[in-house]
């Protein structure tokens, strides 16, 4: 249900008041920039890049990469001067505009490790031994000599430690800086970055060449790489990068003009372009995937083949080296790790478009306006909107916020963050709708305050009559979720919060789901309503609350709607009785069985009383033929193995009377010690341990064990039976333990029957088998039931 759609007047003010503060404390926040919140920041702006259409590559850049394959073909790095001048005159002379080198001569001539002083291995394309003689008297002259000759700009690196390291013999070619509009003080001071030392190049190789630019490309708190400087201060002088210098060198430019704009904004005008950077001499960089910002070539192939002019004339060269363990790898916005001739090839991409990434400080006060607009029209849009349309409006902003990020960016290349305007819709929105939702509550809880006072009587009333009912009475919603059990319930579970709130169907076992459902939330009612509706309960009981089968139950329950006549729409959900039906379930058991038992009994009595007609014969007239016979006539054997044959029968007819109830079995006191000592010395056990020999039997029989009454027969027969079994239940093998002990019950133990208290005699046979079937334990002690296991 939504919200008034006109709150009252305290209400109202109270929400302008929160917006108001709201607003201020997210706009200075924003203004001081926290790590938090330029993290965040920095953050927004690479989503706003990455979701902008790509620009296409101007196409003026190319690569030429020392790369494994170099490495392979002309031996590690660093190379011999003569072959890096055999490299750059190659490049030289393929008509390239600019070559910037990615590296830096520092070190001396290489002569351990080239080629040449490694044995066995056979001399590169085109550097025969001649070759090679000519070019070992003066390599460094050589390259030096190249590197005069054409449109070379070294790289160098600045160092920014706490004590300075001072590198007089350096020349790093600074250029000439204009400052235009200085008129006036400025209202924001530049701020460039301030070297304290340098990594250069040989002598040699530095004044050979007109220009060089430092290589220092540093990364953000995050380890993301957003913006590179390109102009830095050493000893007074600003000094440019290599992409800078190489842009002065493909433009033919000698002079960097530094405009201060409106708000400490800085353009550096190099050649007639315009280059937008912050008050530190950043430029944002918008990074692609690497390889669309510049065409890359093997430095291998490039000195295999005649000079590549189809590819490098009137472009921008950078000479890099991405061989394994030689390049610096830099994470950029764009999500992926960019080499580092990779990083000064997008930033010259960016200037040569001649749109680079405009994002000056003062875009953070648009950036203020645009959240405080932002705030103020989800102020009203909570105000005046419901909760859902409230919710509505706020999305539909915030995602206007950010698409016109996006169409700026790609329409002029000004970079602007939603972070703020989407902090304001959301913080906003959620703040002022709980205090909005607050107030509506206060305001309904006084309301039902009364009503509630009037109901507590007729709820005292109504309990009374609830908590003597013996059966469960239960609620439920619509949904057909528990919203109501009465206490009856506590005979069955020890914890019956657990329940609301769950649906009735999560309680009944799933072999009984087929049956209740579309029952037990039941929409019908008078004589279609469910009942008697069979089911067991899964409740919770235990100290560790587990969840079993209970029951079984008899279930009814019938649909409440609002109205008297039932519909879709006036539906309220569903109330029923829950009745236990365990003991009548037992007694209607216990007197099926019992009548089995019966039928079982006079059948087996009937069968008993004609086959004792029959054994007559079989068990008197070999006693007879015995008398009558000498000891050492041959028929005595096989009439005393008719003899016991017939008593074997004999003692089934017994049973069969006994199950029948029409024979009494023969009860005298038993030591079951004994019983089991006999039974494992007979001939029988024997067999039966020759038919297993896997399988050992240990006995643990208890000295002081009680005798007992009963008839030897039949214990014996049921002592031989559970051995039997167990041998029967191990076909791998193992163990049989029989053991007797004596035990005294202090109350009667429920089991399989009723085990009164007193003193009672216990034997036990332990195998190690796979046991019973959980479907078959019931029925273990019926007559003629299989007891395999």
């Amino acid at each position: 249900m939504p919200l008034p759609t006109d709150p009252q007047p305290r209400t109202t003010r109270t929400l302008l008041f929160v917006a108001g503060a709201l607003t201020l404390l997210l706009g200075i926040a924003y203004l001081l920039q926290p790590r938090l919140i330029a993290a965040t920041n920095n953050r927004a702006t690479d989503l706003v890049l990455n979701l902008s259409k790509p620009r296409p590559s101007t196409g003026a850049v190319v690569i030429v990469d020392i790369d494994d394959q170099s490495l392979a073909r002309y031996g590690r790095w660093p190379w011999p001067r003569d072959r890096m001048a055999r490299l750059l005159e190659a490049i030289a002379s393929s008509g390239a505009a600019a070559v910037g080198l990615d590296l830096i001569l520092a070190e001396p001539e290489p002569r351990a490790a080239s080629p040449r002083a490694l044995p066995g291995m056979p001399a590169p394309a085109g550097e025969g031994a001649g070759s090679s003689a000519s070019a070992t008297a003066d390599p460094d002259g050589t390259l030096a000599a190249t590197l005069g000759m054409g449109p070379f700009v070294l790289g160098y690196q600045f160092l920014f430690q706490n004590t300075p390291q001072p590198n007089s013999g350096c020349q790093l070619h600074p250029r000439g800086v204009v400052w235009i509009d200085r008129s006036e003080p400025a209202a924001v001071k530049p701020e460039f970055f301030a070297a304290q030392g340098v990594v250069c190049n040989q002598a040699p190789f530095a004044d050979a060449v007109k220009r060089s630019g430092f290589l220092n490309a540093g990364a953000d708190e995050d380890g993301v790489l957003r913006r590179v400087p390109l102009l830095i201060g050493y000893r007074g002088n600003l000094y440019p990068s290599l992409s800078l210098a190489l842009l002065m060198q493909y433009l033919h430019s000698e002079q960097i003009e530094v405009l201060e704009r409106d708000m400490g904004r800085l353009d550096l005008l190099v050649g007639g372009r315009s280059i937008p950077i912050d008050l530190r001499g950043n430029l944002p960089v918008r990074f692609l995937e690497p390889g669309t910002a510049a065409a890359r070539l093997s430095a291998a192939d490039l000195l295999e083949r005649s000079p590549a002019r189809a590819e490098l004339a009137g472009k921008v060269v950078i000479v890099g080296c991405s061989a394994a363990g030689l390049d610096t790898q830099h994470h950029t916005s764009a999500g992926v790790l960019t080499s580092h001739a990779e990083v000064h090839a997008q930033v010259l991409d960016n200037l040569l478009s001649g749109r680079p990434v405009t994002r000056p400080d003062s875009y953070l006060l648009w950036e203020l306006l645009a959240g405080v607009l932002a705030a103020a029209a989800t102020t009203w849009a909570v105000l005046r909107l419901g909760v859902v349309s409230g919710a509505a409006a706020g999305a539909a902003g915030i995602a206007g916020c950010w698409l016109a990020a996006v169409l700026l960016f790609q329409q002029r290349a000004a970079l602007f963050s939603p972070l703020l305007p989407t902090l304001q819709v959301f913080g906003n929105y959620l703040v002022l709708t709980l205090i909005k939702t607050r107030q509506g509550q206060q305001v309904a809880h006084q309301a039902a305050s009364s009503t509630l006072i009037l109901l507590k009587s007729s709820e005292k009333n109504l309990n009374s009559i609830i908590n003597s009912v013996p059966d469960i009475i239960f609620r439920l919603d619509a949904a057909g979720r528990v919203i109501f059990l009465s206490p009856a319930i506590t005979r069955y579970t020890s914890d019956p919060t657990t329940l609301l709130g769950k649906p009735i169907l999560d309680l009944v076992p799933p072999e009984e789901l087929p049956l209740a459902n579309h029952r037990l939330n039941e929409k019908r009612t008078g004589s279609r309503a469910t009942r008697d509706l069979e089911l067991h309960l899964l409740l919770p009981h235990g100290d560790g609350g587990t969840w079993a089968p209970v029951g079984p139950f008899s279930i009814s329950a019938e649909g409440i709607y609002r109205g008297d006549v039932p519909s879709p729409d006036e539906f309220l959900g569903t109330q029923g009785i829950i009745r236990d039906i365990a003991e009548q379930k037992m007694l209607e058991e216990k007197l099926l069985q019992a009548q089995k038992m019966e039928a079982i009994g006079r059948l087996a009595a009937g069968i008993a009383h004609d086959l004792n007609n029959i054994l007559v014969g079989l068990v008197a007239y070999p006693d007879l033929l015995l008398l009558e016979l000498p000891p050492e006539s041959p028929l005595r054997d096989k009439l005393s193995l008719i003899q016991r044959s017939g008593q074997k029968a004999a003692a089934i007819v017994q049973d069969l009377l006994t199950l029948g109830r029409r024979g009494t079995p023969a009860q005298e006191v038993v030591s079951l010690n004994l019983l089991i000592t006999e039974y494992l010395g007979t001939l029988e056990f024997a067999a039966c341990l020759r038919e297993h020999p896997h399988i050992t039997l240990e006995s643990d029989l208890a000295e002081d064990l009680a005798c007992v009454r009963g008839s030897r027969l039949h214990l014996a027969k049921a002592l031989m039976n559970m051995v039997n079994n167990a041998f029967e239940a191990m076909p791998a093998g193992g163990e049989v333990r029989v053991s007797t002990c004596n035990r005294s019950l202090e109350r009667s133990y429920r089991g399989y029957e009723e085990v009164p208290a007193g003193d009672w005699v216990c034997v036990s046979v332990r195998d190690e088998g796979v046991g019973v079937a959980e479907r078959d334990l019931h029925r273990i002690f019926e007559p003629f039931s299989a007891r395999r296991r």
